[in-house]
């Protein structure tokens, strides 16, 4: 049997009193961190939707005004046969 001196037994005891004191600062701290990097991530995301959002809805914006602006493919000229003058 191994004999230990009182002087280790004390410091090992007051070690374990100093671990169970500082773990619930500790759990509290580790629970904000992780609560404001979540905060964080969904910030990101919602920037990156808007993003995506905006292209889609320019994209469409741009589509729809090309179509608007200038007459289908294969549209009949309507001009008189043999007049000149402003097209």
């Amino acid at each position: 049997m191994i004999q230990r001196p009182m002087a280790a037994i004390a410091i090992a005891s007051w070690r374990s009193v100093g671990i169970a004191l500082l773990s619930p600062p500790i759990a509290i701290l580790s629970a904000a961190i992780l609560v404001g990097l979540l905060g964080i991530f969904v910030l990101w995301l919602m920037v990156v939707a808007t993003l995506v959002t905006a292209i889609v809805l320019a994209d469409l914006a741009h589509g729809l005004m090309r179509r608007i602006a200038r007459p289908p493919i294969g549209a009949l000229d309507q001009r008189a046969v043999g007049l000149t003058g402003p097209s």
